[in-house]
């Protein structure tokens, strides 16, 4: 497998991540930040899993443009 071949299968399973801890919710989440609707909103851990998320993102994007 090529490196760009794993850096993209690796970024698709951040993201994949991503989404599951965004899409879950536990006591853990901390204080709901905005409020979407009754049962939804964006909690306070939520921010931190999308800093993250862009933090990996751009490092895969880095090792992207490298030179091999």
């Amino acid at each position: 497998m090529t490196r760009r071949t794993q850096l993209v299968v690796l970024a698709v399973l951040i993201s994949w991540l991503g989404v599951e801890a965004l899409a879950g919710s536990s006591r853990l989440s901390g204080p709901i930040i905005v409020t979407l609707s009754e049962t939804h909103g964006i909690h306070l851990d939520d921010l931190l899993v999308v800093l993250v998320w862009a933090i990996c993102l751009a490092w895969c994007l880095r090792e992207w443009r490298r030179r091999p």
